[in-house]
């Protein structure tokens, strides 16, 4: 972790969560820990579903999500890609402008989302913790440290030929049952309609033929 440019990196918060982690002694990205693994009880969680559909085959929006970096789509005012780290590879670092190569087990994402016309900003970092080709799942963890724990699972769903259904289900709980109810909710569901909106939109032009 040590190896990381701050300077790269424009937002003030991951900055400023990296440091934190440095302090409690984070040397290494793989001293980073998720705050759920699989086989962990979700029945505390709270739940969060959302759909959207992809005018396309199966195997190209597959092909898409897992090739196509963050840093292509969160560009937007509510969310902005801010750096990945690698577990299977500690000396790789990708930053805002870098280039990706595709998703992989034990990549770490750095996030930074602007809420309330920018008055608010939260560091949010996750660890892709499993891919699965055959399934066609992408899970996710959120990094402990951040403001909420658990995982999220995108998954995709053959509706016909030409029509995918991509499927977002979040399971996580805070500290605040407010926040819980009544933030989380709602700003999670702008995130993910910019992501997966504006993926949508990637592939309209990557996939055209």
């Amino acid at each position: 972790m040590e190896h990381i440019a701050l300077e790269k990196i424009p937002h003030k918060r991951i900055r400023a969560f990296i440091q934190a982690q440095l302090n409690n002694d984070v040397q290494s990205v793989k001293d980073l820990e998720v705050s759920f693994r699989h086989g962990d009880s979700i029945e505390e969680f709270n739940k969060h579903e959302r759909s959207y559909l992809a005018h396309h085959k199966l195997d190209d929006v597959w092909r898409a999500y897992i090739k196509t970096g963050p840093n292509k789509v969160f560009k937007d005012k509510l969310v902005s890609f801010a750096l990945m780290l690698s577990k299977q590879n500690e000396s790789e670092v990708l930053y805002k402008e870098g280039d990706f190569a595709k998703a992989e087990i034990g990549q770490v994402y750095f996030m930074n989302l602007s809420i309330l016309k920018g008055l608010v900003q939260i560091a949010v970092s996750y660890e892709i913790i499993e891919i699965n080709t055959d399934k066609k799942i992408i899970d996710f963890a959120y990094i402990k440290g951040g403001k909420s724990i658990g995982f999220q699972r995108i998954s995709f769903v053959e509706v016909n030929p030409n029509r995918t259904q991509i499927r977002h289900t979040t399971h996580y709980k805070s500290k605040s049952k407010f926040r819980d109810r009544y933030m989380y909710p709602y700003f999670h569901t702008k995130v993910l309609e910019e992501y997966h909106l504006n993926m949508i939109d990637y592939m309209k032009t990557s996939l055209a033929v």
